[in-house]
């Protein structure tokens, strides 16, 4: 199944491992090009639904050349209710963000 123009399939990211030694930061990956393609570089914070939440995520400097990854703790929750988290090494979990409206999108899995 295709999925529209305005929806774009994203993973999990995280900045360390799940061993419980050291926290981990947990958030969503959208790729470098569709960084570049559905985030206007005008905008310094995205608006994110999920599931009758909404938070404002800031984007960071590096995120349209390095890393195109939108980090919150409340993503990371939604993740963890979601069953999402942890994942195995090399198999993060797909999701999926739909562009509403201007800064603003859905996250779903």
């Amino acid at each position: 199944m295709e999925t529209p123009p305005s929806t774009i399939e994203v993973s999990g990211w995280k900045n360390g491992k799940f061993d419980n030694r050291k926290p981990v930061a947990i958030g969503i990956n959208v790729g470098r090009k569709n960084a570049e393609r559905f985030f206007d570089k005008r905008w310094d914070v995205v608006v994110i639904q999920m599931d009758g939440i909404t938070i404002p995520v800031r984007i960071t400097n590096g995120f349209r050349s390095k890393c195109p990854e939108l980090r919150h703790p409340a993503i990371a929750d939604w993740m963890k209710r979601k069953g999402l988290v942890p994942w195995a090494r090399g198999n993060p979990p797909k999701m999926f963000l739909t562009h509403v409206v201007g800064n603003k999108f859905r996250l779903s899995s």
